[in-house]
């Protein structure tokens, strides 16, 4: 029998798309950015700029990557893959460890700005453990 998709889980999908392209078009700029740095202080024996460069040209690839696998999670999602489920979930759970890290890096500004960060993954998180969700997926 096949089971019903939960309109969250389509709403969650269509969230992962829309930052997976928003995700591309900034990680190719930055990719951009890097290589062009990394060039001109290649040619002009500026250490700093290479190394700004160079470290912005794997910033912008590995956010290449990461929006590639938020395109397979969607797609996986919306297929109702039980992998699709596990990584969603894994990916939520390492945002909200990164940003309660994060949280305690600065001041009282960056303590309330973390805390406001926290809410949407932690939604995704509370939603994919709801017991409809997690019986949809097969878990």
């Amino acid at each position: 029998m096949i089971q019903q998709r939960p309109g969250g889980i389509t709403l969650l999908a269509i969230v992962f798309i829309l930052l997976a392209a928003v995700s591309i078009i900034w990680s190719l700029l930055v990719f951009g950015v890097g290589g062009l740095s990394w060039m001109t202080g290649f040619l002009f024996s500026a250490e700093d700029l290479r190394s700004f460069g160079g470290s912005n040209t794997w910033a912008g690839f590995i956010g290449v990557i990461s929006a590639i696998v938020q395109l397979i999670v969607a797609f996986g999602l919306l297929g109702m893959r039980r992998w699709a489920w596990m990584l969603a979930l894994l990916g939520a759970l390492l945002t909200l460890v990164q940003g309660i890290f994060g949280m305690f890096s600065g001041g009282l500004f960056v303590f309330c700005c973390g805390a406001f960060g926290l809410l949407i993954p932690g939604a995704i998180v509370f939603y994919l453990l709801r017991p409809h969700v997690r019986a949809a997926f097969g878990q």
